[in-house]
């Protein structure tokens, strides 16, 4: 069995994310034990700063919360030391979204909700992989940060094994397990792992990088989430 950690984002009303991230039990260890690795030099090097700080993509970009007191040059530092323990990981990454203001002109009124049909695409992306990892056997469970979205998820899954989401899947998901399991983020280095990948995917095709600084960290770091990355779409129904 893979676990399957996932997470959402959107860019203001033009695009909804969901990225996935599919981990065996190398994965899981190898990006737990780096994340902390990362927390525990940081702590040693930067006065004040919390090895149990939450790796939360937004914050180490922008130095908010608990990233705030941390000089940028290490906050550059720990996103590409989170990127490479990634890139290095057995984990592998799936990113699907969805251009919502096509959807919208295209759909209207009787638009599917963007965020069930943006974690419907990405799961079918999921079970398609856990097919081609284990033609017979293989299923994964999902785990997710804790959100208000949560029972509408979980009755959306329950649908998506049984039959297709009309017009926007091909198939019944029948390698998901059991349900979402959601749970706090900020006690999990796994949901902070596709946070942070989801991040960095999202802003690269949404966000102009003004300074070539920023530019060239943001590449750096996406370059080397893509050596793990095997699905990336948008979807533009026009």
């Amino acid at each position: 069995m893979r676990l399957i950690f996932i997470d959402k984002s959107a860019r203001d009303d033009a695009y909804y994310f969901f990225g996935a991230l599919l981990a065996d039990a190398d994965a899981v260890r190898s990006i737990e034990q780096g994340l902390e690795g990362v927390a525990t030099l940081l702590s040693r090097e930067i006065p004040g700063f919390d090895p149990a700080t939450e790796f939360h993509a937004v914050d180490m970009f922008h130095g908010e919360q608990e990233w705030k007191r941390v000089p940028v040059a290490w906050r550059v530092k720990a996103c590409i030391l989170v990127a490479k323990i990634l890139a290095r990981s057995t984990a592998s990454i799936v990113f699907r979204g969805i251009d919502l203001r096509a959807h919208r002109r295209r759909y209207g009124a009787r638009a599917y909700p963007a965020h069930l049909l943006t974690l419907a695409q990405l799961l079918e992306c999921v079970h398609e992989r856990l097919a081609w990892v284990d033609e017979q056997e293989q299923l994964g469970l999902v785990l997710a940060d804790e959100h208000h979205t949560a029972a509408g998820a979980r009755r959306s899954l329950r649908s998506f094994k049984v039959g297709s989401a009309s017009g926007y899947t091909k198939q019944p998901l029948t390698r998901i397990a059991d349900t979402i399991y959601f749970g706090p983020s900020h006690e999990s280095r796994m949901l902070q792992a596709v946070d942070f990948a989801r991040y960095f995917l999202n802003r690269s095709k949404t966000v102009e990088e003004r300074d070539p600084r920023s530019a060239a960290a943001v590449a750096k770091i996406v370059t080397l989430v893509d050596e793990i990355k095997i699905v990336d779409y948008i979807w533009c129904p026009e």
